[in-house]
């Protein structure tokens, strides 16, 4: 295994450990929930306000069907440039992702768990957020499908895409903080996983990450 697989794999190792640990915090650290709860209070758009239309539907353009469009974009993109092993490791990102973000807050939305932070918690337990899970995860496969002279602009395109869903979860009153940033933690593990494939088969190399100078 080269040194730059395994420095993927470390990476994606700690993302996990950032996921677990955020958890961790999450339903046994009191101060940690008043941290989160606070700062995601701060920024909590009043009910009834355009700020909050405006934050339901920047969280919205991750619902099913607008991701379904950006996703049939992608795999035309991803035909069109060539690179079908760039596109199914994309679709394991997405697929893979999704599948541990549904499957975490099945198990840890207990009623006993969402009890015991009390009454006074506005928000239901979701971690992590599956809307920002959903932006960032297509926000990865546009990066990793185009071909090194368009990274830069599917870089932006896809880390715009993921912070408005992810600000707009948090500010709508869907989730906390935490939940975007264990969501985005998903996307990290299951991405840096698939870079470490694509490396080890030779279809990617560092020089590819970043824009080419025309």
């Amino acid at each position: 295994m080269n040194p730059l697989t395994r420095r993927l794999l470390a990476g994606a190792l700690l993302c996990a450990a950032g996921v677990a640990l955020l958890a961790l915090f999450f339903y046994g650290s009191d101060r940690f929930n008043h941290y989160d709860s606070t700062l995601t209070a701060h920024l909590l758009a009043a009910a009834g306000s355009g700020r909050e239309s405006l934050a339901e539907l920047a969280s919205d353009a991750a619902n099913p069907l607008p991701l379904l469009v950006a996703l049939a974009g992608i795999t035309a993109m991803a035909v069109v440039w060539g690179r079908p092993w760039h596109l199914l490791a994309a679709g394991g990102v997405i697929l893979f992702a999704n599948l541990t973000t549904q499957i975490m807050k099945l198990v840890l939305a207990h009623p006993r768990l969402q009890g015991a932070l009390g009454a006074s918690y506005p928000i239901e337990i979701g971690y992590p957020s599956g809307h920002t899970t959903a932006a960032f995860s297509a926000g990865f496969a546009l990066w990793l499908v185009a071909p090194p002279r368009w990274r830069g602009w599917a870089a932006a395109a896809g880390l715009a895409y993921g912070c408005m869903v992810g600000a707009g979860v948090v500010v709508a009153g869907w989730h906390f903080i935490s939940d975007v940033l264990g969501a985005i933690l998903v996307v990290g593990f299951w991405g840096l996983l698939a870079l470490a494939a694509l490396v080890a088969a030779r279809l990617e190399a560092p020089d590819d990450w970043l824009p080419r100078p025309e």
